[in-house]
């Protein structure tokens, strides 16, 4: 970095538990710092006089801080101009730009990129809690072009961030109204059944090793129930025979659910043909005709079902959930009529959720292109027609 525009240091300082207090002095502490993002929850304060004493590793609205340690390293934001000043702790980083020299939107988004990140990571010291040190931060190569050229690299940045920010509240919106829902339409005076009534008999999945090229089934496991659903393109695949296959292929319909760890509990809702199998940390859950996969499904999502899963696994990590266990979770069970309703209520804002989402991920997606082509100098902007 250009030491004249561009100051890093000093690390923060070294506080305990023991001095922070409900009221004060703000400190930022890594779990404040986001790419691009202040994260202002569960803000820590110190007293006045601590303050005084640690002025040195002092910040001010403005400042760029940079997270020394973590996964990633680096992440860096802007501190907010509500906090007026504050202290930063130990694996925080303040980093001061030249004003009118250095458009401080710009260095942030340059020390986010996935080209100061490998720098970072390639100059770690440690292997418990890699970390990098302050040379290693001064010495990050930044393309600095034109400070109209910043500003408008930022600007262009900025927007795309803001169409993020813009859906992320809309998605949490959306299932702010979904939990509403589920709360109204859930609590209605159904009758109540054992799962175990309403299904035929649940199967463990089937034991054998992953394979990662595209040779036989899919092969499903626990770490594939993600909780936006599955990345059916990431599951790998495994061989085995036609018995084994037709025993464990999973149909549309079918319920899989975690049964051990701490996804104990995750499920997932089969809706399309797959050749796809389920391995043994899976059970397997297929509907009578008196109950909808789409409406039990729903139910799932709800706390009356997990505060079941987790009542029942109590004291039971490692060992999880059993086919017993997940028999005996009480259900709702209203007329068919009435589980197509909610679940066809239900599902809509399911689609609406998975748009937006996707959404997002264009977004984050176009931005991550947009950051390596125009922070890189690959491609230049247009500045009053003169670059």
């Amino acid at each position: 970095m250009k030491k004249d525009l561009i100051v890093a240091g000093p690390f923060g300082s070294n506080l305990k538990v023991s001095d922070y207090k409900d009221e004060g002095i703000p400190i930022i502490r890594l779990q404040n710092i986001d790419y691009g993002k202040f994260i202002d929850k569960e803000i820590k304060y110190i007293s006045h006089e601590k303050a005084r004493e640690l002025a040195y590793h002092s910040f001010r609205a403005g400042d760029l801080v940079l997270a020394k340690l973590g996964d990633p390293i680096g992440k860096t934001c802007i501190v907010p101009d509500y906090f007026k000043d504050g202290i930063v702790v130990a694996d925080v980083v303040r980093v001061r730009v030249a004003d009118g020299l250095v458009d401080k939107k710009f260095i942030m988004y340059s020390l986010n990129s996935v080209a100061t990140k490998n720098q970072l990571i390639n100059g770690t010291i440690g292997s418990t809690r890699p970390r990098v040190n302050l040379d290693q931060i001064r010495d990050i190569q930044i393309l600095v072009p034109p400070l109209n050229e910043q500003r408008k690299i930022a600007a262009i940045l900025s927007s795309v961030d803001a169409a993020i920010e813009q859906t992320d509240a809309i998605i949490a919106q959306t299932e702010r109204m979904k939990t509403g829902l589920m709360q109204e339409l859930f609590a209605k005076k159904f009758d109540i059944a054992k799962l175990g009534d309403c299904s035929f008999k649940p199967e463990y999945g089937y034991t054998t090793s992953a394979i990662f090229q595209p040779v036989g089934p899919k092969f499903i496991r626990i770490t594939d129930l993600k909780d936006d659903g599955v990345d059916w393109a990431s599951v790998p695949h495994c061989t085995c025979d036609e018995y084994v296959l037709k025993k464990y292929l999973l149909k549309p319909g079918d319920i899989i659910f975690a049964r051990i760890g701490a996804t104990t509990g995750k499920n997932y809702l089969i809706k399309e043909n797959i050749n796809c199998i389920f391995a043994s940390y899976l059970i397997r859950i297929r509907c009578k005709d008196m109950l909808l996969p789409d409406f039990l499904y729903q139910f799932l999502k709800t706390s009356a079902y997990w505060n079941q899963i987790n009542a029942n696994k109590s004291g039971r990590l490692k060992e999880g959930i059993n086919i017993p266990l997940l028999n005996g979770i009480l259900i709702p069970l209203p007329s068919i009529q009435e589980q197509k309703k909610i679940s066809l209520i239900l599902s809509s804002i399911d689609e609406r959720l998975d748009g937006e989402k996707k959404y997002r991920e264009r977004l984050k997606k176009l931005k991550l292109g947009l950051m390596q082509d125009l922070l890189n100098g690959r491609v230049r902007v247009k500045v009053d027609g003169n670059v």
